[in-house]
């Protein structure tokens, strides 16, 4: 991205899609019950799911991204939210996360899972990444719908296109993610789509 794309991008993230990520963050807690150790954020972007579970837990956190400028502006949005010695970044992919065995507690992802190229490579990763008991709980959704309304409705006025560009996301049917998860080797998995996205939520035995 352009830095005035990072930077409004940004804004927008922190501003009108808060409640998103402040109800995902609840829904993670509340579905995982990790509210302490470490937690990995992949494909993190400016880190705003993390940043919001880091409101309501006390976990640490890893923020991985591909993008060095959403990084940057990680870093930026640690230092503002007083994370700085709960988190830090890094630069790496799904596919081959930087990490040792069995070392986070929670992986946790919104809005990069349809983006992943090797899918059973990446699934295989975050499971090689968890802790035995750790769970990992990624997908992607704007809310529920009371929220994803407030949010259409103010994104329509920010940039008209929205609608339209969301269109053109990526979208994979069920088949696609559990071919992968259990190429993956990981058999037990719950695979939601419901009123507030699609969501895989599996625990690490």
């Amino acid at each position: 991205m352009k830095t005035s794309d990072v930077s409004r991008y940004n804004r927008i993230a922190l501003g009108i899609n808060a409640p998103i990520y402040a109800y995902y963050a609840a829904r993670i807690l509340e579905k995982t019950g990790i509210g302490s150790g470490s937690c990995l954020d992949v494909g993190c972007g400016g880190g705003y799911l993390g940043l919001a579970l880091a409101r309501i837990t006390a976990l640490d956190f890893i923020f991985l991204d591909l993008s060095q400028d959403m990084l940057r502006c990680a870093d930026e949005n640690i230092s503002a939210y007083g994370l700085t010695g709960r988190a830090v970044t890094q630069l790496g992919q799904v596919q081959a996360i930087p990490l040792s065995d069995a070392s986070v507690d929670l992986v946790i992802s919104r809005g990069s899972v349809p983006f992943w190229d090797e899918l059973s490579t990446a699934f295989r990763e975050i499971n090689r990444v968890l802790k035995p008991g750790g769970h990992a709980y990624v997908g992607g959704g704007l809310g529920d719908p009371k929220t994803r309304d407030a949010i259409r409705g103010q994104m329509e006025k920010e940039d008209p296109e929205w609608l339209e560009n969301r269109r053109t996301l990526p979208r994979h049917d069920n088949r696609h993610y559990s071919d992968a998860l259990e190429a993956a080797g990981i058999d037990s998995y719950t695979l939601d789509r419901g009123d507030d996205g699609m969501w895989i939520v599996f625990r690490k035995e």
